[in-house]
């Protein structure tokens, strides 16, 4: 069992591996559930359509991502004391995002991890110690790992899988921060949180590409490499700071320009 704290610094995306690589936990596929922070709020939607049918590959691996995501940041906040706070980032994976996972889990059949996430949201209500919900989150890492390990070989070896999540989970992203700052302020610390997450899983992704990005277009990724480490100061911590560090403009900015690169490779 890991310090949550500690693997939330060193990137959330290395925990899920596709095909040794491209790795990483990408995005839901589209923009962001309005509404407040203790709800859906901020929330990406994991089918465009109906949540009754599978979802394609990389629409399935980013939302075990968003899964990833949140349980890592609500991990940390829980670890730091910021028990309520944490609550709401166990809550989500289960109440909004695991109903549009359900479909392909069924049709993937793969190992269920709802059970792991109520015993998770469980024992985060009853208070019980951090090292346990470190322990409890792990429990349903692992079963991230082999819904991941569904995937057919041909899409795990093909690194435009991992690039196409990679570019899904920019688009949440930007939503998602969007959410958090209203008239040049962070008013929504759960949306700042869980792009904050969703960042770090991204990052993740791209760090395990690099290798056979930069050997196949070198100058493509340095432009990449340039504009994540820009965007990535937008969160300079894990509680939001009085003043974003970047508008949303910029961050915007920045995500098109990363998806462009990313989506014409």
């Amino acid at each position: 069992m890991t310090d949550i704290r500690i693997r939330l610094r060193t990137g959330l995306g290395a925990a899920i591996l596709i095909a040794g690589a491209v790795a990483g936990a990408p995005s839901l596929a589209a923009s962001s559930v309005a509404g407040a922070s203790g709800a859906a709020g901020g929330v990406p939607a994991i089918a465009a359509a109906s949540q009754a049918e599978p979802l394609p590959t990389p629409e399935f691996v980013a939302g075990l991502g968003a899964v990833e995501g949140h349980l890592r940041v609500g991990g940390a906040l829980y670890a730091d004391g910021k028990a309520t706070d944490a609550l709401v980032h166990f809550r989500r994976p289960l109440e909004v995002l695991y109903p549009g996972l359900k479909p392909s889990i069924d049709a993937r059949d793969v190992p269920d991890f709802k059970p792991e996430l109520e015993a998770l949201l469980q024992a985060a209500k009853a208070g019980q110690p951090a090292a346990g919900i470190s322990r409890r989150i792990d429990d349903v890492l692992v079963k991230l790992r082999a819904a991941t390990a569904s995937v057919p070989v041909a899409e795990r070896r093909d690194i435009h899988t991992g690039l196409k999540v990679a570019s899904l989970l920019l688009g949440t992203i930007a939503d998602t921060y969007g959410a958090a700052v209203v008239d040049g302020r962070i008013v929504d610390a759960t949306d700042y949180q869980a792009s904050l997450g969703y960042m770090q899983v991204a990052a993740g992704v791209l760090r395990q590409a690099a290798p056979r990005f930069k050997d196949a277009d070198p100058e493509r990724w340095t432009i990449v490499a340039h504009d994540l480490t820009r965007l990535a100061r937008a969160w300079p911590s894990l509680l939001p700071p009085e003043q974003p560090v970047l508008n949303v403009a910029e961050v915007r900015a920045l995500v098109v320009n990363l998806r462009q690169q990313l989506d014409t490779f």
